[in-house]
């Protein structure tokens, strides 16, 4: 079995993590038409890499959705304000608000990997300006180690209309791996949102160019959903994500410059059906995840969750074959830091929800 170093440093951090230490309107569709017979057999590279892609992208644009009402995006939401959004460190988070000069409002939200708040995991600064009745949010999310090397960076931006919760939204997403100047992915989210309900569609675009892979993969689905909150005080959404995965030459997927996000070029996979529920904490945390499916080819996927004493989220997911037999498995924290591990024991880290191949 071969480890590479990356993934025994995010193994490493992992367990760190993890010790004590208006209208509802309709639908959201994307038109879906039934794929050829791939050419030849899926690998199970593929049918790891597509249920991660599906899973990580329900939680990606969950995340976005419920940054948008919680104040982390710099945006006042119900019965909150941006001005008194800040908070010390409590269960393993801080968050701090600056209003500027400008008139703009900067949030920085820190995960830390010890309940003192001392070793930083995810730094995120989303930085909030609203003109016209149109607001704009640049956000940049940093993942460290427990040694405090870069992992990866994500770079976003939104563009929101209405307010946090009656309105819509766009955000655009690339994520660039350790000190990358060049994304190995990219996504489109478009949404609406009231108090109780929740429609969207993303379309989600990976380029790798590691010679293991030297492809692209793409996944593209639509999401409905209602949302809650449940006995912990956590905002929960549960609902359907239903897509299509796409794969094809290094730089041949596009997403479309408009909502709704659609992918182009390549050949189609397969199609996906997620259904389940993931909770966000008030502070935007990932507090549960319980999410089933079915994958390309019959191909199936479980996600579950745990928290332990400490309040630490561990997610676990199973990858199976139409007949059952192991694909993969991974565990990663509620920050989507981990480790994917092949039926062949071949392990391969997961970084901000992104599944880093050698």
């Amino acid at each position: 079995m071969r480890t590479p170093a990356l993934a025994a440093l995010v193994a490493a951090s992992l367990l760190a993590a993890c010790s004590g230490g208006g209208s509802s309107g309709s639908p959201a569709t994307i038109p879906v038409t039934p794929p050829a017979p791939p050419a030849q057999q899926l690998s199970p590279q593929d049918v790891a890499q597509s249920g991660t892609q599906a899973t990580f992208g329900a939680v990606d644009t969950s995340e976005a959705d419920a940054s948008v009402g919680n104040g982390s995006l710099g945006t006042a939401s119900s019965g909150r304000s941006t001005q008194s959004a800040g908070f010390a460190c409590r269960h393993r988070h801080s968050r701090t608000v600056t209003v500027n000069a400008d008139g703009s409002v900067t949030v920085e939200t820190i995960a830390y990997y010890d309940q003192a708040c001392t070793q930083v995991e995810r730094d995120a600064v989303a930085t909030y300006a609203s003109s016209g009745g149109t607001a704009t949010v640049a956000r940049t999310v940093t993942t460290f180690s427990l040694t405090h090397q870069q992992l990866g960076q994500r770079k976003e931006n939104y563009t929101l209309t209405g307010s946090t919760t009656n309105g819509s939204y766009t955000v655009r997403s690339a994520f660039y791996p350790g000190t990358s100047t060049t994304p190995l992915s990219q996504f489109a989210h478009s949404a609406t949102i009231t108090p109780t309900i929740f429609t969207g569609t993303t379309a989600h675009v990976l380029n790798d160019a590691k010679p293991s892979i030297n492809a692209a993969y793409g996944h593209q689905f639509a999401s409905n959903a209602t949302i809650g909150t449940d006995s912990s005080g956590d905002t929960t959404y549960t609902g359907t994500r239903d897509g299509t995965f796409f794969k094809g030459a290094l730089g041949a997927l596009s997403i479309t410059t408009a909502p709704p996000f659609t992918i182009s070029g390549g050949t189609q996979l397969g199609t996906s059906a997620l259904t389940g529920t993931i909770a966000f904490t008030p502070d935007g945390t990932l507090a549960s995840m319980n999410v089933t499916g079915t994958l390309e080819s019959g191909n199936a996927i479980v996600v579950t969750s745990t928290t332990d004493a400490t309040g630490a989220v561990t997610v676990n997911g199973t990858i199976t074959s139409a007949t059952g037999a192991p694909v993969a498995t991974f565990v990663t924290d509620a920050s989507g830091n981990g480790i994917l591990t092949l039926a062949s024991g071949t392990q391969v880290p997961i970084v901000d929800w992104h599944v880093l191949w050698s």
